[in-house]
């Protein structure tokens, strides 16, 4: 029998807040039982899945500039840790996000958002500047210029319209939208080739995805894919997919 873990109401919303085996705090819907990420932890899949698999966390504590885009923002949680993780090492860090339904601030604020961040102000300097974007902000690409080396885009738009202008080249795409059974359409091959696309060759596109046709469909864009071991106490196995060419 699973863990009880606790949930927190949120007034207005169907969603609750789920206490997840790490402390940390997550989305889940009570009914459908989907949730932003995995209840044995949230903060430890995201650095685990995101973070480390895909090299960004050892780039930037070493001093070197990243280039991230994540599919699926979420809470802010791989965003957040990202920066948290350039601010110490002293890094360059250039970061795209893509997601649709932007969370209300007032959801943000019951989430601790600061919690395993090691900059103290970090997580209030984004709320601070998510609330002047608006509640419900327009349909748009917005810019959060942290420091002068640490930026953050966030393109609020459908990640099945959008394209990116000019030339970009990704080191990392964090891969993190609902299920293939909740979220199909991008997990298609047609959505994966354009991952493929946008990284720059040697790229990881890093998920939580382990699904037999989700492999089929990174292999036939050109990825290399490799299993690799879950986080402690979460799912068996994770993946990356490398860009080689």
């Amino acid at each position: 029998m699973p863990p009880q873990r606790p949930l927190l109401k949120i007034a207005g919303s169907q969603r609750s807040i789920q206490i997840t085996d790490d402390a940390s705090r997550t989305l889940i819907d009570p009914v459908t039982g989907v949730a932003f990420h995995s209840a044995s932890g949230a903060l430890a899949e995201t650095r685990h899945v995101y973070l480390n698999n895909s090299g960004v966390a050892a780039t930037l504590a070493s001093g070197n500039s990243a280039c991230v885009l994540e599919i699926g923002l979420g809470t802010g949680m791989g965003m957040l840790l990202s920066v948290d993780d350039a601010v110490r090492g002293g890094a360059k860090l250039e970061y795209h996000a893509l997601e649709l339904d932007w969370l209300p601030v007032d959801v943000l604020r019951q989430l601790d958002l600061q919690a395993g961040l090691m900059t103290p102000e970090l997580g209030d300097r984004y709320l601070a500047w998510r609330e002047k974007c608006g509640s419900t902000p327009d349909p748009g690409s917005y810019r959060w210029q942290y420091t002068q080396d640490i930026s953050v885009s966030i393109h609020h738009h459908d990640a099945r319209q959008f394209r990116f202008e000019g030339s970009v080249a990704f080191d990392a795409i964090y891969f993190d939208p609902f299920a293939p059974s909740v979220n199909h359409d991008l997990w298609t091959p047609e959505f994966l080739g354009r991952m493929h696309g946008l990284l720059r060759s040697g790229g990881h596109l890093v998920t939580y995805c382990v699904n037999r046709r989700v492999k089929d469909a990174l292999q036939c864009c050109g990825f290399e894919i490799k299993c690799l071991p879950g986080p402690v106490g979460g799912k068996r196995e994770v993946m990356r997919a490398t860009r080689r060419n």
